[in-house]
Order: structure tokens, then sequence, then C-alpha cells
């Protein structure tokens, strides 16, 4: 599956999770004036995949739950159409699952939609750590059902495996954080501090959306910002 869309032709899409904070973030970037797309099919947090018009569709953001991601995994393999998905908390399986939709239809995932978390876990690998202390501070809105959080449990990885170790993770649920993390170095006669703050849930609407864009001109694979912004 491989299509160009040319010109000023808005790119329609379907929703998944649209009545959800997140998905009402895509829909307000959708609705305003020359955003380049349209909302053409969304589905609730229960149901709604079986009455959308695959003809309408031209690709699929996910902003849901893990139940939700599997109907829209699903609706994207049955009619062949790109699924942007940042779903988080999601299973081995399910991610499996993702690897496996992906030689099949263009599939783009990432736990966290903004240019700046893709750059801190550029810098993480390139970081020389001392023999320091290492603290990452995971802070989310207190409704933030997975702790840690997915972007997170990411940076973590990133890290070398000796350093990783040493790593301790704190999760803070609180009032309407958007999304802050903090790593923190603490050595015996200095301290370094990394952040990474988000402003507004739009950060992550307009990079899923800017990567529905990207995704749909691609032939089938699992991919992610590592690809998009190394293109």
């Amino acid at each position: 599956m491989k299509k160009k869309f040319q010109g000023n032709k808005k790119i329609s899409i379907g929703l998944s999770g649209a009545t959800g904070r997140m998905g009402k973030a895509v829909k307000e970037l959708v609705y305003k004036k020359n955003s380049g797309f349209s909302l053409v099919e969304e589905a609730p947090p229960l149901s709604g995949f079986e009455q959308w018009n695959k003809k309408k569709v031209q690709g699929v953001v996910d902003f849901s739950s893990p139940v939700l991601f599997d109907l829209a995994l699903k609706w994207c393999l049955f009619n062949n159409r790109p699924l942007v998905s940042g779903t988080t908390a999601l299973s081995n399986k399910q991610k499996n699952n993702l690897k496996k939709a992906g030689k099949k239809i263009p599939v783009f995932y990432e736990e966290n939609m903004s240019w700046g978390i893709w750059q801190i876990k550029q810098w993480i690998r390139t970081l020389s750590v001392p023999n320091y202390d290492l603290l990452l501070e995971d802070i989310h809105h207190k409704d933030k059902k997975d702790k840690p959080s997915g972007t997170a449990l990411k940076l973590e990885k990133q890290f070398p495996a000796v350093a990783r170790k040493k790593l301790k993770v704190i999760s803070f649920r609180k009032g309407r954080e958007f999304g802050t993390h903090r790593l923190i170095f603490k050595g015996p006669q200095e301290q370094v501090l990394l952040e990474h703050k988000a402003l507004s849930r739009q950060l992550f609407a307009e990079g899923a959306l800017k990567a529905l864009k990207w995704l749909i001109k691609k032939s089938p694979g699992l991919y992610s910002f590592e690809d998009m912004y190394r293109a």
C-alpha cells in the first residue's frame, strides 16, 4: 500500500478514542482552518468501528485504551488503512501485534508524540554517565492510569544497561499536568537536570497528525519517530 495525496486535498481521518482528552485535542486541531485534515469518522470509548465507511477514511489516529486499540488495529487491517497510535499501557502481545500488522499496512506507534521527547532519547544515548545517582521523575495528570508512563519506560531503555540498574523512576499523578519528565543526575559536588515539559495536549495531537501525513506515503511497516525524523 503506497498512496500519495497531492495538492490541497485534505486527508480524511477516522479517530479512535474521540471522546477522550487526546481525542478532543486532535479534533480541535483538525477543525482549525487550513489544518489539511478532515474528520470523517470517530469511535467513542466502547464501539463505533462497525459503522465506519472505509471509502471515506484515508488513515486512522488512535488515542484510546488498550481495548479500543485492538478494535482500531483490527479495522485498519481488515480495510487496508494506515494507523497512527499513541495509546499507552499496551501489553507485550499487543505490541507484537503491531509488528505483525506492519507486514500488511503502514503502522506508526509512539508512547509520546512530541519532538522534544524524541530528542531527549537521542541525548540519553550519547551521555557518558559517571558514578552519579540517577533519578527519573514521571509526572502526569491525576487520572492517568499507567504508572510509570510509557514515556518513562521508553526513556529508561535508552540508558546503557549498567546505568539502567542504578536509575530510580518515581511517578507522580496530580492535578491537570500534561506530562513532565525530569532526569536528575546527582553527584557529590553537582547536580545536572534534563527536563521535558508538555505545555498542552495539542503538542501530542500535532505530532500524531504530522505522523499520519508522513505515514500515508509509506509502504507497509512499523514506524516511529526514529524513522520519520531520520528520513
